[in-house]
């Protein structure tokens, strides 16, 4: 079994001691140290709850639960500010305080010896000599395995050929070089979102009207871009519609090249069809001596190829020898003989439907002789027939 120590090969957010003796719930608190990853050296960050639900793998009604426990709690105050939707301001508790105090009035007694062994000297010395520090390189491809390469946001690990997927859509190529170390610092820290995500806000800015302007004038430095986090950033209303009208087009775009797509391989299925048809077609031609011009041929194997699915076109064995009609008149006939057949075979398969109900029928008059007003009709009526 392999392990390895945690510290300096793992990053990501810590979860302070002073957090989790908070009695809030366990959401809340990492909802802090996430709060706690963004922000980094400042005091203030601003992801969205959405991107925080992704990152949480949680709903963002959950999101705001959470915030709202933090709030409470007095370790972060929410503040609206202008194009943000939100931002978190780390309020700073009571314990770092005290802390802060307690470390700043205790002064070191005695100061801690230097063994007086050079044991572990020699071991440090043997274990530098045996892995010497590398040279920091430029790696051309990720080779680390998922588990040891820092994780990104949701969870995706981002090598450098996402960095290079996204700059070839950024639409200003300055500071590559300024633009990867940017990339890879987000990296390492976990705040870079997904590259879907990043992709979708290029995309998103890109028709925005600041950065349109005077030919993309105002386009900043992808590296700049990443390092303030302006994925975050809200569109003004008026590029928020012009996004929807993109997105819109680029809808209607992909459908009426789906819908082309399908009429193509449709119409690739139906000239496969008549290729394969034509030969016996041509064979049936072939039975009728009256010559047909391009048109005729055209308008009959038309109307060949309609009757074929259902059964009702004739083929070259169908024509006697001795036929004198023309190839339209023979079709025609060929049509109404095989529908008669067709009505008369299902009509047969069919058991009569009256058969079962009147098998148990009895004539009228026996049915009147068995009451007592009409039997003394039909008695006397015998009678006088008898008479005569």
């Amino acid at each position: 079994m392999e392990t390895f120590a945690p510290r300096g090969n793992i990053y990501g957010p810590i979860l302070p001691q002073f957090v989790l003796e908070k009695p809030i719930t366990f959401g809340a608190k990492i909802m802090y140290a996430l709060l706690c990853n963004y922000a980094s050296e400042k005091d203030h960050c601003w992801p969205s709850q959405a991107t925080l639900a992704a990152r949480l793998s949680c709903s963002v009604s959950s999101v705001k639960n959470y915030l709202a426990e933090l709030v409470k709690a007095k370790l972060i105050d929410v503040r609206r500010e202008q194009y943000r939707s939100s931002v978190y301001y780390m309020l700073n508790p009571g314990e770092l305080r005290g802390q802060e105090a307690k470390v700043a009035g205790q002064q070191p007694e005695v100061a801690c010896p230097e063994p007086k062994s050079d044991y572990l000297n020699n071991l440090n010395k043997q274990f530098q000599e045996k892995n010497p520090p590398l040279p920091p390189t430029e790696p051309e491809a990720p080779k680390a395995s998922p588990a040891s390469e820092p994780p990104a946001a949701g969870g995706v690990s981002v090598s450098l050929s996402d960095f290079e997927n996204a700059w070839e859509l950024y639409p200003k190529k300055d500071a590559k070089g300024f633009a990867r170390v940017a990339w890879l610092k987000l990296q390492r820290s976990g705040q870079l979102p997904p590259l879907d995500e990043v992709r979708a806000a290029i995309q998103r800015f890109s028709v925005s009207e600041s950065w349109q302007r005077e030919q993309g004038r105002f386009v900043p430095q992808m590296g700049n871009w990443l390092r303030g986090q302006r994925w975050l950033d809200p569109l003004s209303p008026a590029e928020e519609t012009a996004e929807r009208e993109r997105q819109r087009r680029e809808e209607l775009s992909r459908s009426l090249q789906a819908q082309q797509e399908r009429e193509k391989r449709l119409q690739e299925q139906r000239s496969a069809e008549r290729a394969r048809l034509r030969p016996h077609f041509d064979a049936l031609a072939a039975k009728f001596a009256d010559p047909l011009n391009d048109a005729q041929v055209a308008m009959a194997f038309g109307t060949w190829l309609h009757l074929h699915p259902q059964g009702l076109a004739p083929l070259a064995s169908d024509v006697p020898a001795n036929n004198c009609q023309g190839i339209m008149d023979f079709m025609n006939a060929f049509k109404r003989k095989r529908e008669e057949a067709q009505y008369r075979a299902r009509h047969a398969q069919q058991p009569d439907r009256f058969d079962a109900r009147t098998a148990s029928l009895k004539p009228c008059d026996k049915i009147l002789r068995n009451i007592p007003l009409f039997s003394q009709l039909f008695s006397g009526t015998e009678q006088l027939r008898q008479a005569v």
